[in-house]
C-alpha cells in the first residue's frame, strides 16, 4: 500500500483537486483532502511542488513505423537535400553491408525547395538499399536499390513515379506495405520493446497503435497483440486494424478497425492531396477522396452492423464532410446507442460535419502537436486564410463531442505534456481550450476512445492506479510554462515502471501464451 500526499489532479466528473490518493494492490482505494485513520500508519511519499494525474493515451499511434523509425535515421532538422545526402553517408559509413538505410523526417522546405529525389540518391547509394519517410508520414522516396526490392505491381496504383522515386497516395502505402521485404526483423522486434519504454518514459500507459501495413499477412497485428500481452508492467495497448475487411478483426477478436492506410479518407496537406472543397492557393487541386460515397458506405456499413468501432483519417474539409455523412447514414441504417466512431485529425471541418458529429456523438481525435510554427506557415501556403478555421478545439468541446489526443507517431513525437501546452496555447486564441479540458484530452477522453473510462483516466476509488508524477502542479504554471514540466515517474497498475530488460523473443512468447484481446 502506498500513501500519496500533495496535488492529485483527479480528472473526476468535477476535476477535483485532492490532497491524497491511496493506492493498494494496484487499484485506487482512496483519493480526498482529509486521510483516513486506517491509512496513517502507511509511508507517505510526498509530492513536493509536483503533482500526480491520471497516465496520459496516446489515441493515434503508427506504433510499429514509431518503433522502427524512431531507430534509424532522422532528418527532421536538414536544412538542405545537401545535408540529407551528408547525414545518410554517415551512416551508410557506419552500417554493415546489406543492411537497408531507412530514414525518417525529409521534408520540401529545404533550401532546395522540393523533397530529395532518387536521381540524388542513386550516386552515392548504388547498391545500398535506400528509403525515406516523409515527415508527414505519407509519402516515401525510394532509390533504384530499394526499388528493386518492391512488387511490379507497385508500379500500377496511383502516386508512383519512378523517375523521382517518390510514392505518393496508394503507391506510398503499397511501398511500406513491403518495407518488411528489407529490414533485419530481430531489430523490429527489439525496437518495439525500446518503443514501449519510451511511451512511458513520456508519460503515456495506453497507446492505441494502428496496424495491418507492413508485414505479410498483417502479422504486425499479431505481434503487437503478443507484445502487449507479453507486458508485466501494467502498460496498455489498444490495436486498430487499418482495413474495411472485417474478417481481419473479427478473427481475431478485435472490437475496432481504423486508423490511415486503408480506412484513410484522404492525404495529407503537405502532399497535398488533403481532400478540400475549394482548391489549394493558387492551384486547381483539392485533394484526393480515395472513396466514393457508395463505396465508403459499404465499407462503414458492414463494420457497423458488426458491432465493430470505426475510426477514419479525414483532414481535409472534404474528407471530414465526407466521413461524417457516411458515418450519419450507416447509423441511420443500423442505429447503435453507444459506438464511439470516430474521425482522426479534421483539421479543417464543416458546420454540418461537425453538427452531425454533436447528434450522433462522433468522437474526434486530434493531433496538438501539428499546431507549430514551421508546420503552420507551410499550411497557410497551401491554404490561405482557410488555416484559421483549422483545429477547432473549442469549437468541438462547445458542441459536446469528445476530443482526445495522439501523437500520429512517428509524424511527431509522444510528448503528451506538450500536447496539453499547445492545446491551451493554441495559435488561434478563440480556439484555445482551458488546462482542464487540455488535461482531459490527453487522459479521460482517450481512455472513452476505446471503452476504457470505466478503468482507467481519472483518478478515482476502484481504478486502475495508472497514474504519472510531473515536477510541477500545472495550476500554479503559467500557460506559456506549460511546455517545461517534465515526468518524473509513472506508475502502471500501482508499480513504478522499469525499463524491460527480458529478451525480446521471450517477451513475444509470454504474450502469444497468453489470453485477452488487446
Amino acid at each position: 500500500m502506498t500513501v500519496y500526499k500533495g496535488t492529485i489532479i483527479s480528472v473526476d466528473a468535477n476535476n477535483g483537486i485532492y490532497g491524497y490518493l491511496v493506492e493498494d494492490k494496484g487499484r485506487i482505494v482512496f483519493v480526498g483532502d482529509a486521510l483516513p485513520d486506517i491509512y496513517a500508519n502507511f509511508a507517505v511519499t510526498e509530492l513536493n511542488e509536483g503533482a500526480m494525474l491520471p497516465a496520459f493515451v496516446d489515441t493515434h499511434s503508427h506504433f510499429a513505423s514509431f518503433a522502427v523509425l524512431a531507430t534509424t535515421v532522422r532528418l527532421n532538422n536538414a536544412k538542405s537535400n545537401k545535408e540529407i545526402l551528408e547525414i545518410l553517408k554517415k551512416s551508410d559509413d557506419n552500417l554493415k553491408k546489406g543492411k537497408t538505410i531507412l530514414a525518417y523526417g525529409a521534408h520540401s522546405r529545404v533550401e532546395e525547395g522540393q523533397l530529395i529525389t532518387k536521381a540524388e540518391l542513386d550516386p552515392l547509394f548504388p547498391k545500398r538499399i535506400v528509403i525515406i519517410i516523409t515527415n508527414d508520414g505519407h509519402s516515401a522516396v525510394l532509390n533504384s536499390a530499394a526499388l528493386k526490392k518492391m512488387p511490379e505491381s507497385l508500379s500500377t496504383v496511383r502516386g508512383y513515379n519512378y523517375d523521382t522515386g517518390i510514392m505518393k497516395n496508394e503507391a506510398f502505402y503499397r511501398a511500406a506495405d513491403n518495407l518488411p521485404k528489407v529490414l533485419d526483423k530481430l531489430d523490429v522486434l527489439s525496437a518495439f520493446q525500446d518503443a514501449i519504454d519510451e511511451y512511458v518514459s513520456k508519460g503515456v500507459g495506453t497507446v492505441h497503435a494502428m496496424s495491418g501495413s507492413g508485414f505479410p499477412r498483417d502479422m504486425d497485428v499479431d505481434f503487437l497483440t503478443w507484445l502487449a500481452r507479453g507486458q508485466d508492467s501494467g502498460f496498455q495497448m489498444r490495436i486498430f486494424i487499418q482495413s474495411f475487411d472485417t474478417a481481419k478483426a473479427t478473427k481475431r477478436k478485435l472490437p475496432r478497425i481504423g486508423g490511415c492506410f486503408k480506412t484513410a479518407l484522404d492525404g495529407s496537406i503537405t502532399s497535398r492531396d488533403a481532400a478540400m472543397l475549394e482548391p489549394y492557393e493558387g492551384t486547381d487541386n483539392k485533394g484526393i477522396l480515395y472513396y466514393s460515397d457508395e463505396e465508403l458506405f459499404d465499407n462503414i456499413d458492414r463494420a457497423n452492423r458488426q458491432g465493430l468501432q470505426i475510426q477514419m483519417h479525414a483532414i481535409g474539409d472534404a474528407a471530414f464532410a465526407q466521413g461524417t455523412r457516411v458515418l450519419k447514414r450507416a447509423l441511420d441504417a443500423y442505429p447503435r446507442d453507444d459506438h464511439r466512431h470516430g474521425l482522426i485529425h479534421s483539421t479543417l471541418n464543416t458546420e454540418e460535419g461537425i453538427q452531425i458529429c454533436k447528434d450522433y456523438n462522433i468522437q474526434i481525435l486530434a493531433q496538438p502537436a501539428f499546431l507549430i510554427p514551421e508546420v503552420l506557415e507551410y499550411m497557410y501556403k497551401a491554404l490561405g486564410d482557410r488555416l484559421y478555421k483549422g483545429e477547432q478545439y473549442k469549437t468541438f468541446l462547445d458542441n459536446g463531442i469528445v476530443l482526445s489526443a495522439g501523437s500520429d507517431a512517428p509524424v511527431t513525437m509522444p510528448e503528451p505534456l506538450e500536447w496539453i501546452y499547445k492545446a491551451c496555447n493554441h495559435p488561434n486564441e478563440a480556439q484555445r481550450v482551458t488546462l482542464e479540458q487540455a488535461i482531459r484530452m490527453c487522459t479521460y477522453n482517450g481512455c472513452y476512445a476505446t471503452f476504457d473510462e470505466k478503468k482507467r483516466g481519472s483518478l478515482e476509488v476502484g481504478k486502475i492506479a495508472d497514474m504519472v508524477i510531473i515536477d510541477k502542479n500545472p495550476y500554479n504554471t503559467p500557460i506559456n510554462k506549460l511546455k517545461d514540466i517534465k515526468v518524473v515517474n509513472t506508475i502502471l497498475s500501482g508499480r513504478f515502471y522499469q525499463p524491460k530488460k527480458k529478451n525480446i523473443i521471450a517477451t513475444i512468447i509470454k504474450g502469444m501464451l497468453k489470453k485477452g484481446v488487446c
